[in-house]
């Protein structure tokens, strides 16, 4: 995976240069060993992308619901109540994008954190009634980096 090239909305996360230190991954993996896993649903068009970081979140102890578009994470959305997180790519086929299924967990899921990936966004394209505060994070990103901002993310108190 390290130096994978690829188009910048297409990037393949690294996991990084070979540190290792404890992070937030290794915290979560240890406060989850005694508990049920945290479902989080990952919405990425790209496939292999997909693959990849649900793989490495379902080794750091997560339970990983996916989706290969916002109209599909919407199903899931009403079909699974246990799901706290949505990492969701910004640009994806479909009648919604990634802000818009974010406008809808903020509507119909309340509560539920949603994290956007994206090789394009820019900070003045995000919507202004959301609180976008740690939950942009470009591509390509390191694996470790998108764990440690799921981490920071719930254990953040509900919206």
């Amino acid at each position: 995976m390290h130096g994978a090239v690829a188009p910048p909305e297409r990037a393949l996360p690294t996991i990084g240069d070979g540190e290792r230190g404890t992070t937030a991954m290794d915290r979560q993996q240890a406060e989850q060993a005694t508990t049920e896993p945290i479902v989080l649903l990952v919405v990425e068009d790209e496939a292999m992308l997909r693959t990849v970081v649900a793989d490495f979140l379902r080794a750091g102890g997560f339970s990983v619901l996916e989706a290969s578009s916002a109209d599909e994470a919407v199903g899931m959305l009403h079909r699974h109540a246990d799901i706290r997180l949505v990492v969701a790519d910004v640009i994806m086929p479909g009648a919604l994008n990634g802000f818009d299924l974010a406008e809808w967990v903020a509507h119909h899921r309340a509560g539920i954190p949603v994290m956007l990936t994206s090789g394009y966004s820019t900070d003045r394209n995000l919507p202004p009634r959301l609180n976008w505060t740690g939950r942009l994070i470009r591509k390509p990103f390191r694996l470790v980096d998108l764990a440690d901002r799921i981490h920071a993310l719930l254990s953040q108190p509900a919206a």
